[in-house]
């Protein structure tokens, strides 16, 4: 893509020279930036855009606003800081410093090393600044009076993953995007919502309920045990399946995917990713203490500089096509007299590693940021709800709608329908033809499973104790799916609660068409998975 051509003004948000599009997310772009100053200053930082077709949505302005005044109260080394937030007409942009370094999704996706010890010193060095600085934000208190301390205002990251934990050159790490953090006691940002990427989601995130720190806790349990065994814990074929791991699947310990993983590095990890929150850590700093005495005997975790060599070592091609690849985009913006020219041309677009701090807006499942070859298609509203990954959106308490397989081609419902209810067993999608329905059902597997167990057993008390039990189901295309002649949301649907007993479910694609079948759920049990192909 090209920005301006030969004599004409390079594109300004503010006091910005917008100089090259890194990337473009569900919610953002991201541009390499310039501002110039007196006497020949000038500072290259990286600007974050709201996407303008969804300036004109109070939630997403509300979100980008929030952001920038969250992390505005921040201040530690490990958290990566906002250095102005700024308007421009109706555009509202973020202000950022040009990150030199890779993601932690660059150390997952390098092969073992020879030398586990060093590479596992390496991987637990990340983690511990990690909690250092999600600790800080975990610690934010609200205003106070004058020699007190005030309260703590309850921040939930809710999206700690690898393309959010940036490894600088200098060896320090920095917790990114704090786009969908949320305070205790603070409204979702749109009714009926849950956002962040799926595989990284603790439990209690998918199933709804309330958060606290321990929710982050478990996210950094996935990386390190990702950093650990350069292996995905729950990334799956979509989300829907990942969220059914968290939710179902035995958690396999990090000793038993690499034997060369300590024994008491691998407890941690364990303990981090206990599905009740009350057998977590109950904070950061505990997690990191546990990973620190895990290592003692074996030299003890990575120190900045020890981090900074292993990257200079393992990861100079990525690091100096990144530096290459900035100082074009700059050169160019100035032109042979110093004049903008035109930026990012075809030639500049080989793949190069995260080179601004992306966060949630880059895909969950990109190993590595690549220079824009061409402004990507404008998202739909599938895509641009995703932030990162996946937008979970909440049906009765269970997460409904929204996990996408990446490159699905299939377009999917406005989230407005989750707002529609049945006038009758007949109803079908808005805007689609009528056409007779036959309730067909659904045949029986060769070999029924039984109800098993819920996942967590403080969830499985409560349900008991109010007669309820899960069930889960997909379909393939989509279709709204109706309870008792209650619209309870899109699918997938992972885990939806509803009452012990026998249920009535309706199942109808955009096209009219439906499905009828009973669903028996037990109180405390899941009900065997529904996949439903047309």
């Amino acid at each position: 893509m090209s920005y301006q051509t030969e004599g004409q003004r390079a594109e300004r948000l503010g006091r910005y020279e917008l100089l090259g599009l890194l990337a473009t997310g569900g919610m953002a772009e991201i541009h390499l930036a310039r501002l110039a100053g007196e006497a020949g200053f000038e500072k290259i930082v990286v600007v974050k855009r709201l996407l303008p077709e969804l300036v004109a949505s109070r939630a997403y302005v509300d979100m980008f606003l929030g952001e920038a005044k969250l992390v505005a109260k921040l201040s530690h080394p490990n958290v990566c800081e906002v250095y102005e937030l700024g308007r421009e007409g109706a555009e509202y942009f973020l202000v950022m410093p040009f990150l030199d370094g890779v993601p932690a999704t660059e150390l997952i996706a390098r092969p073992r090393d020879p030398d586990r010890i060093a590479q596992l010193r390496v991987a637990a060095g990340v983690i511990v600044q990690a909690c250092a600085g999600l600790h800080h934000a975990h610690e934010l208190r609200g205003n106070a009076a004058p020699g007190t301390r005030g309260e703590l205002v309850g921040l939930v990251h809710r999206d700690v993953s690898p393309s959010n934990l940036f490894v600088t050159a200098a060896g320090v790490i920095k917790v990114l995007d704090f786009g969908i953090a949320k305070l205790a006691g603070t409204a979702e940002t749109e009714a009926g919502t849950i956002k962040g990427k799926a595989q990284y989601m603790a439990p209690e995130q998918l199933l709804g309920d309330p958060l606290d720190r321990r929710a982050d806790v478990f996210g950094l349990g996935i990386v390190l045990y990702e950093l650990a065994t350069h292996q995905r814990l729950f990334k799956r074929a979509s989300d829907y399946l990942a969220a059914r791991a968290i939710l179902e699947e035995p958690i396999p310990r990090a000793d038993a995917a690499d034997p060369a993983i300590p024994a008491p590095l691998a407890d941690a990890i364990a303990r981090a990713l206990e599905r009740s929150p009350a057998a977590r850590f109950p904070d950061a700093p505990s997690f990191a203490a546990a990973i620190e005495a895990a290592l003692a005997p074996a030299g003890g975790v990575a120190t900045p500089s020890q981090i900074a060599a292993a990257l200079a070592a393992q990861h100079a091609d990525e690091l100096t096509a990144q530096r290459t690849r900035q100082a074009r985009i700059v050169d160019r913006a100035r032109g042979p007299s110093g004049s903008a020219l035109a930026v990012a041309r075809d030639d500049d677009n080989a793949p190069t590693s995260v080179a601004a701090p992306t966060g949630s807006d880059v895909p969950a499942t990109d190993v590595a940021t690549r220079v824009a070859k061409q402004r990507p298609r404008r998202a739909t509203w599938r895509t641009r709800a995703m932030l990162g990954g996946a937008t979970l959106v909440l049906g009765g308490g269970a997460i409904v709608a929204a996990m996408i397989a990446r490159g699905s081609r299939e377009q999917r419902p406005s989230p407005e329908i989750a707002n529609v209810r049945a006038p009758d067993s007949n109803v079908r999608a808005p805007d689609s033809p009528p056409t007779p329905s036959t309730p067909v059902p659904v045949p029986a597997p060769a070999s029924t499973p039984a109800p098993t167990p819920a996942p967590s057993s403080s969830h499985a008390i409560a349900a008991v104790r109010r007669g309820s039990g899960w069930f889960s189901i997909d379909s393939n295309p989509f279709a709204q799916i109706f309870v008792d002649e209650h619209l309870v949301g899109v699918t997938p649907l992972v885990h939806k609660s509803l009452p012990a007993g026998r249920h009535r479910v309706r199942a109808v694609l955009k096209d009219g068409r439906a499905r009828d079948l009973d669903v028996v759920v037990g109180a405390g049990k899941i009900a065997p998975p529904i996949t439903l192909a047309w």
